[in-house]
């Protein structure tokens, strides 16, 4: 499994729009992996974790044909990870051969509903031809197969007022991945759940830095460090599983470099914009039993 990391900045990306703060002014001059876009992820160019705003310039960034795309995974609504407007560029009127098929996309209720909400402000049936996508609605650690991937919506710690996923994406050679930001640190029953796996790749936010109070739906860097201890223990992964952090803000203060020092005791990568790492499967343990549950499917005209 190809994991691309397209974007790894906090929503407020990374030097921030407005901001003079003394990691945005180094991150300016210095430039390479300490400029960082929204975050999102690619794997194996052909399923996409998140269309965050910067999507254009990380398509460019990496050279990227998102006519390859089979499907979209949403972790969440909120607006640094879901541009619905930027989806309407796939209909008639923006390219001189459309596009017959329908892109899935696949998110819990409330991402669903937050897409069409700006797709159809009035709530009136979309055109097709329009917009050629297609919606599967997913339910917390009900398994789906996906675009010849098993997806396992892992339940975050995010925001209380809608269902925020992380996710498990499993391989057709038994590769598994887990995508997990946004959030903070996990619930107990999460904790519980995860025993059953074995991860063969992590990439977990890091938003907070080495912030370890105030807003509890995202990570610390102490806290990172606390959740690969914990999945050691657990066994659910090993010591030179790939562990890659995303969703860095500024506001910790620290470059890339700085944070790959604080990280390489511990094993963990600092992950940066354009970051490519493989995830291979372990053949030497056990794969989980995944049961699976296709996803309910419709197409935005049937969806008014």
């Amino acid at each position: 499994m190809k994991v691309t990391l397209l974007g790894t900045a906090a929503a407020e990306g990374w030097p921030a729009l407005f901001c003079g703060c003394d990691a945005c002014k180094v991150a300016r001059h210095l430039g390479g992996r300490n400029i960082r876009t929204r975050s999102s992820a690619l794997i194996d160019d052909v399923l996409k974790i998140d269309f965050p705003p910067d999507i254009l310039s990380q398509v460019i960034q990496n050279g990227l044909d998102l006519r390859k795309l089979r499907a979209i995974l949403f972790t969440h609504s909120h607006d640094d990870h879901c541009a619905p407007s930027e989806l309407q560029y796939r209909g008639h009127y923006f390219v001189p051969k459309p596009v017959e098929d329908r892109l899935p996309i696949y998110g819990s209720v409330d991402v669903v509903d937050s897409i069409l909400r700006v797709l159809s402000p009035d709530g009136t049936a979309l055109d097709p031809d329009r917009f050629p996508l297609e919606f599967g609605i997913l339910s917390p650690w009900v398994s789906a197969e996906i675009a010849g991937y098993t997806v396992i919506p892992v339940v975050a710690n995010h925001d209380p007022n809608e269902d925020c996923f992380n996710y498990l994406v499993r391989d057709s050679e038994g590769a598994t991945l887990l995508y997990a930001t946004d959030t903070g640190w996990y619930s107990g029953d999460t904790w519980d759940r995860l025993r059953q796996y074995t991860l063969n790749g992590v990439v977990i936010e890091a938003t907070k830095g080495m912030q370890e109070d105030g807003y509890e739906g995202h990570l610390s860097i102490p806290q990172v460090i606390a959740f690969r201890r914990r999945l050691l223990d657990d066994g659910v992964v090993q010591k030179d599983t790939p562990f890659v952090t995303t969703h860095m803000s500024h506001l910790s203060g620290l470059l890339h470099d700085q944070m790959q020092a604080i990280l390489d005791p511990h094993n963990i990568r600092v992950g940066y914009d354009g970051m490519v790492f493989q995830v291979t499967a372990d053949t030497n343990r056990p794969d989980p039993t995944l049961q699976y549950a296709p996803p309910q499917l419709a197409t935005l005209a049937e969806t008014d």
